[in-house]
């Protein structure tokens, strides 16, 4: 073969545009969708959380430490619940633990063995958690900040196949 036919053989390559000549229109490729004004989200952020919250004192009453406030929070059966107390667990008892370990409740032992020591002891987290109001309107608008999260590239999944599907009828 002559190395001309090996030329016509490879495809030719594209290369990738540089982010730059993106950036007189950024705004259209940055922001995939609108969020929320705050405080207006108040009201619904406070009517979810609030059952979560309940739950999490009522949990915390009947907790002797920290490991077992956590191992009963590992013990829940819903899914949803269970991850909204990890996530009010991580603020309150031990921040330097990753939310996505939390999630996982067949990991809940090895967690406190690893982060164990450095849990809030429970009768602080009794006290702090005392001081606050029911709904607590600062952990609320917290909480709601996880609940889309994720949700723009979930949206943004979804145009491009749209997109793909609408071009590439059949595919």
């Amino acid at each position: 073969m002559s190395r001309k036919s090996n030329q016509l053989d490879s495809p030719k390559q594209k290369t990738p545009k540089p982010f730059a000549d993106f950036k007189p229109d950024a705004a259209n490729w940055i922001t995939l969708a609108t969020g929320e004004y705050y405080p207006d989200i108040l009201k619904d952020a406070c009517e979810l959380y609030k059952p979560v919250l309940v739950l999490f004192g009522q949990l915390l009453k009947t907790s002797e430490s920290s490991i077992r406030l956590f191992m009963q929070i590992a013990e829940q059966t819903d899914g949803w619940m269970r991850v909204q107390l990890a996530r009010v667990f991580r603020k309150y008892v031990s921040p330097e633990t990753p939310v996505e370990m939390l999630k996982k409740k067949t990991q809940a032992e090895q967690i406190c063995r690893e982060f164990g020591k450095g849990f809030r002891p429970v009768q602080k987290v009794q006290a702090a958690f005392a001081s606050r109001p029911i709904p607590d309107e600062a952990l609320c608008a917290v909480l709601w900040e996880y609940k889309d999260r994720g949700k723009k590239g979930y949206d943004l999944t979804e145009r491009f196949f749209a997109l793909f599907h609408s071009s590439f009828p059949g595919s």
